[in-house]
Order: structure tokens, then C-alpha cells, then sequence
């Protein structure tokens, strides 16, 4: 039978971080359907199965999760370490941090998007900045 609180609920005095706060289960149930720890972390499952699916706070103003967060209508983000290999939903957009490229996923396969477009300098004071610059047909501003 459902509780009704008219006041708050303090979960005091847990080991650790990771000790679970709360947890619900529906009856039958083997595993919470959705936990928090006293880290802030939260958990969710099938209630079959140990929960695969978190978000916490990584830092000051940082949610993070560790696995894919859809949107409707939004993005996915996956960061990787090289090309992705991981199987993903269609849709998903995925940062390779060590080579600095981008990839997309579309009819379950991983495409790397590639830049047409031509560098030249901004006309700033650093030799450093660079500006990428692409008219809608792909060319660069002079029509090559």
C-alpha cells in the first residue's frame, strides 16, 4: 500500500555514498525499478535485472551520465576514444576526442562526417586562428 507523506523525507546516517537511499520495486520485482544513493546517483532498471542506466552530478553544475541520454526531438552524445564501435540508436552523434572527428549514426551504421571546407586565416593577429568557412554547395567562398 502507497505512503503518504505531508512533510519531507531526511535519509540520514548511510556508510557511503554509494549506500542506497531509496529504491522502489513493484511487487514481484527483483531489483528496484529506480534507486538513489546518498551520492546523489540515480539508478534505473527493468526491475529484472540490476539497473543500467544512470545520471549524477559530476562536478559543480555537471549532470553526467554514463551511458545514452535521447531526447525527443534532441540529441544523442557519445564521446569516444577513436571511431565508435559501439551499437547505437539512429540518430546518435559521437566525438572522437583523440582525432578530433565527428561521426553520426544512420541505419545502424557509424558515418565519419567530412569537412569540405577550405582553411584559410582570419585576418586576426595570431597565425593561430583559423576560421572554416562553407557555403551551402560545399565550396569554399570563392567558388572552388
Amino acid at each position: 500500500m502507497a505512503q503518504k507523506f505531508k512533510t519531507g523525507i531526511i535519509v540520514e546516517e548511510l556508510a557511503s555514498a554509494a549506500t542506497q537511499a531509496i529504491g522502489v520495486k513493484v511487487d514481484g520485482d527483483s531489483e528496484a525499478r529506480v534507486k538513489i544513493d546518498a551520492g546523489g546517483k540515480i539508478t534505473w532498471s527493468s526491475g529484472s535485472a540490476s539497473g543500467d542506466a544512470t545520471l549524477y552530478r559530476s562536478a559543480a553544475n555537471l549532470l553526467k551520465t554514463d551511458d545514452v541520454l535521447q531526447a525527443v526531438g534532441g540529441v544523442i552524445n557519445l564521446t569516444s576514444d577513436g571511431a565508435p564501435s559501439a551499437t547505437s540508436a539512429d540518430g546518435t552523434i559521437a566525438i572522437d576526442t583523440t582525432n578530433n572527428q565527428f561521426y553520426y549514426r544512420s541505419s545502424g551504421t557509424w558515418t565519419e562526417v567530412v569537412s569540405q571546407s577550405t582553411t584559410v586565416a582570419d585576418g586576426g593577429t595570431s597565425a593561430a586562428w583559423v576560421r572554416y568557412h562553407i557555403d551551402a554547395d560545399g565550396n569554399d567562398s570563392t567558388g572552388n
